[in-house]
């Protein structure tokens, strides 16, 4: 940006509003003043005519060189013009760290201030104001401090402009100086005002009603202001925290004229700027209520850009600005006065982006008409701005397809427009109001840093037709929900009642103070519903559901309903199968609503409730290919948990086919997953249960695709017994070992560390090395281990050590009564064996009793019974 030099104004108020509001090196376009001034009085067009004009002279004179004490030196301008005459020179107090005398003020360029109004509404009248020789005082005291200070002071990024509980403030660019006027004269305590570098200029004024600190810019950094209990906390770079998220100014239409609303406003001061010698109406704040996001200019008048408070160049002398309790009021002689949305809009974003105006439905349909004309007979060199301005004109009159129609015609005749912000912002906003989210996308930015406090207010309601960040949309809505209410009725009346559904729905409590009073309508009755639940006003809001469940509107009966029934399941008053059939029954009326994604995750979460993991699955696959699906943040967590639990439910899982579908059921549904922790642990489980089917290779491949993305050392340590158990049972007893050397962990649990000792048992045993397996199994008395090591017996031909084994865990695995499962036939059978090689006649009696006459299949019936038949040495021990 260029330095502000005495040229043009057009070039100089390029500066003067370049404001660093929200985000540093923010800068707006370049102002052109262009408006007929009412009233006759011809619009200044550079410093130097705006000087001469204050002092009375054509523009074509040289401003004389007032004294410190003259009217002019003060900016005294026409009568009407509201400025202190006959003001001593300012008083200057630079207070550094590394102090500096401040520069000298350039001629003209003094700056004067009047309150209209004191406190009690009365007009002020002037103080006596310093003297001249107490200035000079504290010059020279600045110039002392600078011999006295140390070389190696530290630079201050932040400076405390100390004030008094109630003192308004207002901030803003002129030129090249940073303004902070104070709606008090205060004697600053300069001990609190430190500061080198880009402050070392500082300087306070002090004038009858008001404080005027100004801060000369070197360059086009921003500077940003945040408020604290001891004051204002001035800095060159942002405070901690998200500034971007800072308060701004959203003006609206009043009654008697434009209120610019604050939640606790200053008094309303008139000053002359410092640079252009232009009349300003400053409307101060109390409380950091943020400031103008971009300049508006009116039929005399422009709103300039702040980062705190209202300034207001008044052009014409009808225009007033006025303290209220709500705010500053922008009025023409006290009234109010035809806006086109000049002052309305205070963002680039909806004035210029959106070609939003404030005008009666039949005015921007004739709007529209006029522009669609001028876009066909544009000439080729004009085409695309013709179709932009026509594209603009139907998004404000609510046509919101025809808009994004007429755009992307206009964007494959000339695709090089694309580039521009303003028409990518058009596009992406005309496909979300037409239902488009993934055109829509666009919203999510990247924005330029000047804009990108603007943009908030859009990205939001994206955000909440996006699903899944609701909380982020809630607050962006609430931040600028004041703006929806100013836009025009064809756009409000589409977005206000999402916008507020949103932040009742999800809101803080302080994003749902931002939605005041509501209009008349059953939406926003669904709001107020919704608003009753979140703060434990259960009874009114079922009450206030029920009613809505009947209503006219289908889109919010749809909705009242689902929270009916969520509220009846939530109550115990509908079990979890009954709500998936009410939810059953909703689709339709759903479908039609474009909800139907919504109803099939909340009949999805009422199957889980259920544990019907496979019907709650079948919902979600449903919602994911709705026509208009959810956001995979919403419906990822969801298919998470229902796989998890079919995992859980296969790892139980006896019946073979049962199984088998539950693993195909994973095996469809992995894909799909994001990679990560929770992925890892379903595909482990999945290994598992490969296993289980007999499916040694796959469930390697599964255990292996898990471990990388498992970083809990006991996740890990699992992963890898079981991937060294497939790798057994594929015969490949080396890649077992080395599952379990990459997957070990010093203190694991005892369970796993046992469960991984008999994983390398077997790998030893597989290798030949029985010694080593034995050792490893050593007092271990678990199922698992018992047969490992009666297996080693066995193949040793110890019998009886193999039997004793087997006897411990025959005592467990065998029920009582009760068909036998092939696998506990089968351990019956060899627990026969083993004792009758051993000659352990009471083993035999033992299992013989325990089986009894339950038959065992096939030839294994008639091998056990010969193996258990009574010999003499058993009748006899067993005879009386």
């Amino acid at each position: 940006m260029k330095r502000c030099f005495a040229v043009s104004l057009a070039v100089l108020l390029s500066c003067s509003v370049a404001m660093p509001v929200l985000g540093a090196g923010r800068r707006t376009q370049p102002v052109r003043h262009d408006r007929a001034v009412p009233t006759g009085t011809k619009k200044p067009t550079s410093p130097e005519q705006a000087a001469a004009q204050s002092a009375g002279q054509s523009p074509g004179q040289s401003a004389p060189q007032p004294d410190a004490s003259s009217p002019a030196a003060a900016g005294a301008a026409s009568p009407d013009a509201v400025v202190l005459k006959g003001l001593p020179a300012a008083w200057a107090a630079t207070v550094l760290d590394k102090p500096a005398p401040p520069p000298p003020a350039a001629t003209g360029t003094r700056a004067a201030s009047d309150s209209p109004h004191d406190k009690n509404g009365r007009t002020a009248k002037s103080s006596p104001a310093k003297t001249g020789a107490q200035a000079g005082a504290a010059l020279a005291a600045a110039g002392a401090a600078v011999q006295g200070a140390a070389a190696a002071a530290s630079s201050q990024a932040r400076i405390l402009i100390p004030t008094p509980a109630g003192v308004g403030l207002a901030a803003f660019q002129s030129g090249n100086r940073f303004i902070i006027v104070l709606d008090k004269a205060e004697a600053m305590d300069t001990s609190a005002l430190r500061g080198d570098g880009i402050f070392s200029g500082l300087t306070v004024t002090t004038l009858p009603d008001a404080t005027l600190i100004q801060v000369p810019l070197p360059d086009t950094r921003a500077l940003y202001l945040s408020q604290q209990v001891e004051g204002w906390i001035l800095g060159d770079k942002p405070p901690p925290g998200d500034y971007g998220d800072r308060r701004v100014i959203n003006p609206r239409k009043a009654d008697d004229g434009i209120l610019y609303p604050m939640r606790r406003p200053g008094r309303v001061l008139s000053i002359t700027d410092p640079a252009s010698r232009t009349r300003l109406l400053v409307g101060t704040s109390t409380t950091d209520d943020g400031g103008i996001l971009s300049l508006r200019s009116g039929e005399g008048y422009d709103v300039w850009p702040t980062t705190e408070g209202v300034v207001v160049a008044a052009w014409s002398q009808g225009i007033g600005l006025r303290a209220t309790s709500d705010g500053a009021l922008l009025s023409m002689d006290g009234k109010a006065f035809p806006d086109t949305g000049a002052a309305v809009y205070a963002s680039d974003v909806d004035f210029k982006w959106l070609g939003l105006r404030d005008l009666p439905l039949p005015e921007l349909a004739q709007r529209f008409r006029a522009a669609t004309l001028a876009a066909a007979a544009s000439e080729p060199a004009q085409r695309f701005a013709r179709r932009l301005d026509a594209a603009k004109a139907a998004f404000a009159l609510g046509s919101f397809v025809e808009a994004r129609g007429i755009l992307t015609v206009a964007l494959e005749d000339d695709p090089e427009e694309a580039t521009q912000p303003q028409v990518r912002f058009l596009l992406a906003a005309s496909e979300l109001l037409s239902g488009n989210r993934q055109g829509a996308s666009l919203l999510e930015g990247p924005w330029p840093d000047n804009q990108q406090r603007a943009v908030q207010l859009w990205r939001g309601l994206y955000l909440a037709a996006l699903g899944g960040r609701d909380t982020e949309a809630s607050h962006l809505l609430a931040r600028d929900f004041g703006r929806l209410r100013s836009y025009p009725a064809a756009v409000r009346d589409t977005i206000l009642p999402v916008a507020a559904e949103e932040i009742g729905r999800y809101g803080s409590q302080e994003d749902v103070e931002a939605l005041g009073k509501l209009p008349a309508g059953a939406p926003y009755e669904l709001v107020s519903a919704f608003t009753q639940l979140r703060s434990g006003k259960r009874k009114e809001a079922y009450a206030a559901f029920q009613k809505l469940a009947s209503a006219k509107d289908p889109l919010v009966a749809e909705k009242a309903m689902e929270q009916k029934i969520s509220l009846d399941l939530a109550n115990g008053s509908m079990t979890p199968a009954a709500a998936a059939d009410a939810f059953e029954l909703l689709l339709a009326d759903a479908r039609l609503a474009g909800r139907e994604a919504a109803v099939r995750l909340l009949q999805a979460d009422a199957y889980m409730r259920a544990q019907n993991w496979s019907a709650a699955l079948g919902a979600i696959d449903n919602a994911l290919t709705s026509s208009a699906p959810t956001a995979d943040s919403v419906t990822t967590p969801l298919l998470f948990q229902t796989l998890a639990g079919i995992a859980a439910q296969g790892a139980k899982e006896s019946d073979k086919k049962a199984l088998l579908y539950d693993t195909a059921m994973l095996k469809s549904h992995l894909p799909i997953l994001p990679p990560g922790e929770k992925k890892a642990e379903i595909l482990a489980a999945y290994g598992t249960m490969l296993q289980g089917l007999g499916l040694p290779d796959d469930a390697a491949q599964a255990y292996s695709d898990a471990i990388p993305m498992l970083d809990a050392p006991d996740a890990r340590a699992r992963a890898g017994e079981g991937l060294a158990n497939a790798d057994l049972a594929r015969k490949r007893p080396q890649d077992a070992v080395t599952a379990l050397t990459r997957t070990d962990a010093p203190d694991l649990p005892d369970d796993i560390k046992s469960a991984r000792r008999r994983a390398a048992a077997r790998v030893a045993l597989a290798l030949g090395d029985q010694a080593k397996a034995l050792f490893l199994l050593q007092g271990d008395t678990s199922p698992q281990a018992l047969d490992t090591s009666a297996g080693i017996h066995e193949a040793k031909s110890e019998w009886a050590m193999a039997t004793a084994d087997l006897r411990i865990v025959a005592e467990t695995a065998i029920p009582q009564a009760g068909a036998l499962s092939e696998s506990q036939q089968a351990l019956a059978l060899r627990l026969a064996s083993d004792a009758s090689q051993a000659g352990d006649h009471s083993t035999l009696d033992w299992i013989a009793g325990l089986v009894g006459s339950r038959a065992l299949g096939g030839d294994n019936d008639r091998m056990f019974r010969l193996l258990t038949q009574p010999t003499d040495a058993s009748v006899a021990t067993a005879a009386p």
